[in-house]
Order: C-alpha cells, then structure tokens, then sequence
C-alpha cells in the first residue's frame, strides 16, 4: 500500500487549512448579503399629471413588486417637501407577483419644477424581519395662471398709472378730513364725559378672538372662501398674541410646525395638518366644504382658540 506523505511542515498544513476556511466563510457571507441586498423589489412610478396649476391635486402612484409574501407596514411616515398630502392609500393589487400600489393625492403650494422627492417604504419580510426601498424621484411643472389667457401670469405686475387729479378737488378733500379728524375727536371726548366708567373695554385675546369668530359664523353674506380666510386671520393673530411670535406671516408648513408644539392632549397633529389643509384648498384652490365639514372646521377653530 502506497502512502502519500506530506511535504508541508504540520504548522504550515494547519494555517494553509485555516486561511481555506477563512475564504469559504466569506464568500458565503458576501452571497447572503449580496442576495439580500439586490435581489429584492421592483419599484416604479406614475403621476395623472406633469403640468399643473398651483394649488390643483395630482394623483403620485408608486408600484412595487416585493419578495414572495413579504408586507407593506401599515404604519407609515410620508412626507413631501413641496408638496402636501390630501390623502393617500396602500393597496395589494396582485397576489401571485405580490405586487403593491400605493395611491397619493398631493396639491403643491409653490410654482417652479418641483422636485417629488423619494419616499422610504417599510415593508415586512415572511421571516419577521423588516426591509425598506426608495422611490424614483419625480418633477411636476407648477405654475401659477389666472384667466382664460396663457400668457397672462399673476407675477406679472404692470406700470402704476398716473393720476391726475384737479387742486380744487385736493384741497376740498383736505378741508373734509380736517372736519371729520375733529368731529370725531368732539364724539370721543363727550362720550368720555358722560360715562364716568370706560367706554373701551380692553378685552382679553382668547375673549375677543372667541367673539370674533362667534359674530362671523352668524354672518350668511359671507362667501365660504371668506369664511375660512377669515376664520384663519382670527386664529393666527389669537396665536401671536397669545405666544409671542408673527404667526401672520408663516407659510402653512412654518405655522403647523411652530404650533404643532403647543396642542394639547385632546388635539393631535395630524387633526391639526388635515384642518389647515382645508384652510388652504378652500382660499387657494376652489375647494367648496359641504356644510357638514364647514361647522366641524368652525368646532375646531373654536376648540383652538379655547384650549391654547
């Protein structure tokens, strides 16, 4: 009988044994890790729309093939930083390639080429274990006309006219103002006279602003986009005097984030977002509530403006 006889020293034999193992383990770890990285799901996107007035809806559809039984979570965070969310669904519309859609209705409150920006998309494997992909970005052109004229845009500003108006005219005008400038200072000081007691009540905020909103919704001359622009001003100077900052003049996206802070336990952010999104579509974009959702948005103004 033959025997084969090593011609490696036994120490070199073992680490020679030892750096083969080594490889063997790694390219068994770089496969799993490959396999689980690339070879996952196929996404892709659609929009009803690339061209769109500002303050209009655009349907953002995202398909996504995912691995054999794996799961959309149903708790999600989306978010789009030009553009806000109206409504938005999460729908398998295929078993067999388990095949997902999810459906966004979003309005945007800028013009330009705005940028969809990709969405992170948690998902559930079989095995428990939780995965994720991206969305493609999209771009939706957005552009802010009025009329039946295309050309004609609201950025655009004419020349100011001059007025020509006669000196006769200037200096009756002037004499006037002085007569009422001092008729009304004669009412002011007789009615200071005869009430001993102030006439001019200084009301706390929360009190006026409460009274404010209470005469505008007996008001039925009112149009619904006057309504709620006015239902708006109300709240936000509430709030400016209330916390101290300039709520006039933030954007949406700035006020929610300010006051989001401030809300109390029986009002959530997300009652708060949907509430100034009505606002927005309503004085924007010719959104007409029903009355139904016209007195549940008054209830909530008048819940704010009670419990800030």
């Amino acid at each position: 009988m033959k025997r084969h006889i090593s011609i490696l020293p036994k120490h070199l034999s073992g680490i020679h044994t030892l750096i083969v193992g080594c490889v063997v383990f790694s390219i068994v770890l770089i496969s799993c890790f490959t396999s689980c990285l690339f070879a996952q799901e196929i996404v892709g996107t659609s929009l009803s729309k690339n061209k769109i007035l500002v303050g209009d809806t655009i349907n953002f559809t995202v398909k996504a093939q995912l691995p054999a039984n794996a799961q959309i979570g149903a708790t999600q965070n989306f978010s789009f930083k030009d553009f806000d969310i109206i409504t938005y669904t999460i729908n398998r519309v295929s078993k067999t390639e388990n095949v997902y859609e999810l459906s966004f209705n979003i309005a945007a409150y800028k013009t330009g080429t705005l940028t969809i920006n990709p969405l992170t998309v948690i998902y559930i494997n079989p095995d428990g274990t939780t995965n994720l992909f991206f969305t493609p970005e999209e771009h939706v052109e957005v552009e802010s006309i009025i009329g039946n004229n295309n050309t004609q845009n609201i950025k655009d500003i004419k020349p100011l006219k001059r007025i020509n108006v006669n000196s006769l005219y200037i200096f009756i005008i002037i004499n006037v103002s002085i007569l009422l400038v001092i008729c009304v200072i004669f009412i002011i000081k007789s009615t200071i006279k005869n009430n001993k007691k102030s006439t001019f009540i200084e009301t706390d905020p929360k009190t006026k602003a409460l009274n404010e909103l209470n005469n505008l919704y007996k008001d039925n001359d009112l149009s619904t986009k006057d309504l709620y622009y006015t239902m708006s001003e109300i709240l936000r100077t509430y709030i400016s005097k209330q916390y101290k900052f300039d709520a006039m003049e933030m954007t949406t996206s700035e006020f929610f984030d300010k006051v989001k802070f401030l809300l109390p336990n029986e009002i959530n952010s997300n009652e708060l977002k949907g509430y100034l999104k009505t606002f927005n579509l309503t004085r924007y974009a010719d959104f007409l509530p029903n009355k139904i959702e016209i007195e549940n948005n008054y209830s909530l103004t008048k819940k704010l403006l009670e419990l800030l």
